[in-house]
């Protein structure tokens, strides 16, 4: 009896079947989509966590890091985000970078929206995922020192950034910061400039942001990026646990647009 006659080669011709009708491999656009959200929630994943392996030691009884380790994580979060991204998106795991692309007509403008969604549901997962591996670290540092309260500029800040200035310094500190990282991202992937090899242009975006972040988080938090900040947002909000409120001028981050 040949191999395709036998139960385990009915088995994997039922499987190639199925597989080829969910193969996204026909539908590039969605995988593209795919890809950002994946991209995002790596960058999140890697990026918050590193915000709470720092703020949850420092305040323990070791402490776990620094700045410095912060703006390295944050940096090689990109890193990971555009690799992951990069193999069946464009990289952007950001939507101001994906209307920076779209203005200087390196990208379709009719896309914008969609990658923007799938931007900010990756980075949703991606701090949710931080969310749970610290919970019981969250909770238990929400109960010792702020008695049982879950405020926004503490445990909260380990996923949003918080204005550490007046309104108008933390949107130009974000104008100016995220405009750096756009034209920064432009020139690494620019073909006529110095024609870096693909394979070089995560290692550079993360030497990119891990220089903004060392630059630019004193006043507002180095978000740089909608997604970034709003997907925790929604996030923290989802859990219902923090003294939280859109009154840091959320709305403006997508002025930066």
């Amino acid at each position: 009896m040949g191999r395709t006659d036998t139960f385990e080669g009915r088995l994997e011709r039922k499987q190639h079947l199925i597989a080829d009708k969910i193969r996204l491999t026909t539908y590039p656009f969605i995988r593209a989509c795919l890809a950002e959200f994946c991209g995002t929630a790596i960058l999140l994943i890697f990026g918050t966590g590193v915000l709470a392996q720092t703020f949850l030691g420092d305040h323990g009884k070791q402490a776990h890091g620094g700045f410095l380790s912060v703006s390295l994580g944050w940096g090689f979060a990109v890193y990971m985000g555009v690799i992951f991204s990069g193999c069946g998106g464009s990289g952007h795991i950001n939507p101001a970078v994906t209307l920076a692309f779209s203005l200087i007509g390196k990208f379709p403008l009719r896309r914008v929206p969609l990658y923007t969604i799938s931007q900010i549901l990756g980075a949703f997962v991606g701090s949710l995922v931080i969310y749970g591996v610290y919970y019981e670290k969250i909770h238990e540092y929400a109960v010792t020192r702020e008695n049982g309260s879950f405020i926004v500029k503490t445990t909260g800040g380990i996923f949003v950034t918080n204005p550490g200035a007046s309104h108008l310094t933390c949107f130009l500190d974000q104008v100016l910061g995220t405009a750096l990282l756009a034209a920064g991202a432009l020139a690494i992937t620019d073909r006529n400039g110095w024609k870096l090899p693909d394979y070089l242009h995560p290692l550079h975006l993360a030497f990119l942001v891990y220089a903004l972040v060392g630059c630019f988080a004193l006043n507002a938090g180095a978000a740089l990026n909608p997604a970034r900040d709003l997907g925790p947002r929604l996030m923290i909000l989802m859990c219902g646990k923090f003294n939280f409120c859109f009154n840091n001028l959320i709305i403006l981050m997508f002025l930066l647009y």
